[in-house]
């Protein structure tokens, strides 16, 4: 009877043993994913959706060809994507939100988070909350949703990269136009069919660079509409290589609607055009740019323009954006250019 008795209590300890093990060990995996903000294998990423407090929202898809696509409509701009991939890869929880700060911080990412969800082959595999940065800008606040339930984690978290200083909110930005890529030409030499470019000040420089074939081309002048002798085809070949990759600044913000069509109004400076072998055209027309108040010259004079940067109407006229002289200029050189002997490169405009 007394080995029956010691026999139930034993069965009775185990099992209670075991019921504490299964349970917390539970809650130890629930608390660990609820940490676990990293996504490991950012390969098998199709879609990453963030959403702010006042409606706006980003969505970056990737597609059976493997580009990535902004909100359905527009290429994404890869260095921020790589920038994000990289952190949504290596983010790792540095502490925990102290008790004390618990309820500041968590009012704090209800009212200014960005809600971030990560998806794998179509399906939702990490979500949570970015907050703001921490008080010494080295950390970043942040707290995970259920990816099942959606419900909220009850603590949050300061996060950071192991090796970066800084902090990560800027990383998941819901602005449309800066998710945008920023190219304005994007071609191989060998998909080009004809590059003209015209220029309303001085038409005499105006030109049609036409490939032919493999090492034949030929350069006719828009004002005499004949070609000119003695193509240079190292020049040739070494300005078509300038527009395999060329981007502008960034959209123009610092002038409004009324503005834009102001200048849009305005001769342009030059207007290039480049046809594919497709037939695939993309024109782009550049503009004039205001100088920066009381901006002058080597000499001391004020300047009329802006002897950095232009304006440019690019997207079959749906975007204006602020391009660089030292990346366009290349492409914009007069016509005699292209002759063997008389090679020089155009000034910017500010007379």
């Amino acid at each position: 009877m007394k080995r029956n008795r010691i026999a139930i209590v034993l069965v009775i300890l185990l099992g209670s043993v075991s019921f504490w093990y299964i349970v917390n060990s539970g809650k130890s995996t629930l608390n660990a994913e609820m940490r676990n903000f990293a996504v490991a294998d950012t390969a098998a990423i199709n879609k990453i959706f963030l959403a702010d407090k006042n409606g706006r929202t980003i969505t970056l898809e990737r597609g059976e060809d493997g580009h990535w696509k902004l909100n359905g409509k527009f290429d994404v701009r890869m260095d921020a994507l790589q920038t994000l991939l990289e952190t949504i890869k290596r983010v790792d929880v540095k502490e925990p939100v102290g008790k004390r700060a618990q309820d500041n911080v968590i009012k704090r990412i209800a009212a200014k988070a960005v809600k971030c969800e990560i998806y794998q082959n179509n399906k939702l595999v990490k979500a949570y909350y970015v907050g703001t940065e921490t008080q010494d800008n080295t950390g970043t606040f942040m707290i995970m949703i259920d990816p099942v339930t959606m419900k909220t984690a009850e603590k949050p978290f300061v996060t950071y990269i192991p090796g970066f200083e800084g902090y990560l909110t800027t990383r998941y930005f819901v602005e449309e136009q800066g998710w945008r890529d920023r190219t304005v030409f994007r071609f191989t030499p060998s998909d080009i069919k004809s590059v003209k470019m015209e220029t309303p000040f001085a038409p005499e420089q105006g030109y049609e660079l036409i490939v032919n074939a493999n090492n034949d081309y030929t350069v006719n002048s828009l004002s005499t509409n004949k070609p000119i002798e003695g193509v240079d085809m190292l020049a040739v070949k070494q300005y078509l290589s300038y527009f395999q990759i060329l981007t502008f600044e960034s959209f123009e913000v610092d002038i409004n609607q009324n503005q834009i069509d102001s200048v849009i109004k305005c001769q342009p400076i030059n207007i290039i055009t480049v046809t594919d072998n497709k037939g695939n055209v993309n024109k782009v027309k550049f503009f004039a740019r205001a100088p920066k108040k009381d901006a002058i010259d080597a000499t001391g004079k004020l300047l009329k323009f802006d002897a950095e940067r232009m304006d440019a109407l690019m997207n079959n006229g749906k975007d204006f954006v602020m391009v660089q002289y030292y990346s366009f200029g290349k492409v914009m050189p007069p016509i005699n250019y292209f002759q063997k002997g008389k090679t020089q490169t155009i000034a910017p405009v500010n007379k």
